[in-house]
């Protein structure tokens, strides 16, 4: 592509084209999983479509991108183009972008084999929970942490096979496919570069870096708590304060879309969210919580992001149903073997009754025979008398 043309699509993106806006240009996802992506097109009613730049076009009535699938939803109500792709290759890394008619605004998808936060800002003495995503081919492999230049140089700190060392510790979720790293106590001297790492038999390892930075001064942004759990049906809050920070704050789930107080949505689902410019917090509340919502998500204001781990738990009413589906089971079952226990009993009773059949049947023919000589007998007396 023109690097002129590129360079007029990168001010465009970061300027914002009128009528036309996303929910983030710099997209990451990792290899075999899936990236969203909200469109924001307001009153601009003209042909709305999710292009790949150099490749061909997708929209709601024709949902495929140079011949894959890709799920996109109009949703007309809140004026928001959804755009999901999943089963994502490393080839799909590259520049797209959403359009309105002639309005066209950039996005950037990275696809990794491992994809982690750029950057992590926490006050000294506080701890930090780090949560490091993974393709589906690497759900068996050791996973561990790192401090160095390179992952492929650097030496672990704590892996998945000793998960335990001194302040730091690893926890690995092959489930949702993500292990998380936390740290406690951290110091000044806690600044640097680490990794998340996966260990590759026969090759080179794989992993991404994030900057941690410890400092003396509260962090411009925080949460009230990065390890959150909710129940089925229920809901969950986040409080995340991003004191004298004035940059555009966001809540968003890794691989995922964002949410603001301007677009409530996350991956086509509401999210509640209030921002309380007095007490300089953003409180995020998700609702009708499902056991899929389980997974990482991030405050972000501007450049700076904090993670949260949010896991979802069967609650009380899915407990209740399961245990309402196996006592009819339970009962249904019972009820199943009395009628078993019946029909056996009537046929052995059945076949009981066959088996004296012709044993009654000889016993009557020997007593009408018995009978039989009996009269005979009287009657040959009969005559000898009359003689």
């Amino acid at each position: 592509m023109d690097p002129l043309m590129l360079l007029f699509l990168l001010i465009a993106g970061l300027t914002g084209p009128p009528g036309l806006s996303v929910d983030k240009q710099e997209v990451t996802g990792v290899d075999g999983d899936s990236v969203s992506v909200q469109c924001y097109y307001g009153n601009n009613r003209r042909h709305r479509m999710w292009c790949k730049i150099g490749g061909s076009c997708a929209s709601e009535r024709s949902v495929s991108l140079d011949g894959r699938p890709v799920l996109i939803r109009d949703d007309t109500v809140n004026k928001v183009l959804s755009v999901t792709m999943s089963g994502l290759e490393r080839k799909d890394t590259g520049w797209y972008w959403c359009a309105a008619g002639i309005l066209q605004i950039p996005v950037h998808i990275t696809v990794k084999r491992v994809s982690t936060l750029r950057r992590v800002s926490v006050q000294r003495g506080g701890s930090v929970t780090i949560s490091c995503l993974y393709g589906d081919r690497y759900k068996t492999h050791v996973k561990y942490w790192c401090r160095g230049y390179n992952v492929r140089s650097c030496t672990p700190i704590v892996h998945t096979d000793s998960p335990q060392e001194g302040k730091v510790s690893v926890r690995d979720d092959p489930d949702q496919q993500v292990f998380t790293v936390t740290i406690n106590n951290l110091t000044a001297e806690d600044s640097d570069r680490y990794w998340c790492g996966v260990k590759i038999s026969g090759a080179s390892d794989v992993g991404d870096r994030v900057n941690l930075s410890v400092t003396d001064a509260p962090s411009g942004l925080s949460v009230d708590k990065q390890e959150v759990t909710g129940v089925d049906g229920d809901s969950v809050s986040v409080q995340c304060y991003y004191g004298n920070n004035k940059r555009h704050r966001m809540w968003c789930k890794i691989g995922g879309s964002c949410a603001s107080e301007r677009y409530g949505s996350l991956d086509g689902r509401p999210v509640l969210i209030r921002d309380d410019k007095v007490n300089k917090t953003f409180i995020v509340t998700m609702r009708g919580l499902e056991r899929k919502d389980t997974g990482c998500y991030w405050c972000a204001a501007g450049y700076q992001q904090i993670p949260v781990h949010i896991t979802i738990k069967r609650g009380d009413n899915e407990k209740l149903r399961w245990e309402q589906v196996l006592d009819a089971v339970l009962k249904a079952g019972t009820g199943v073997f009395y009628l078993i226990c019946t029909i056996i009993a009537i046929q052995l009773h059945w076949t009981s009754c066959k088996k004296r059949e012709p044993i009654r049947e000889k016993q009557r023919v020997s007593l009408d025979q018995r009978k039989l000589a009996e009269e005979m007998t009287f009657m040959e007396q009969n005559e000898s008398d009359e003689l």
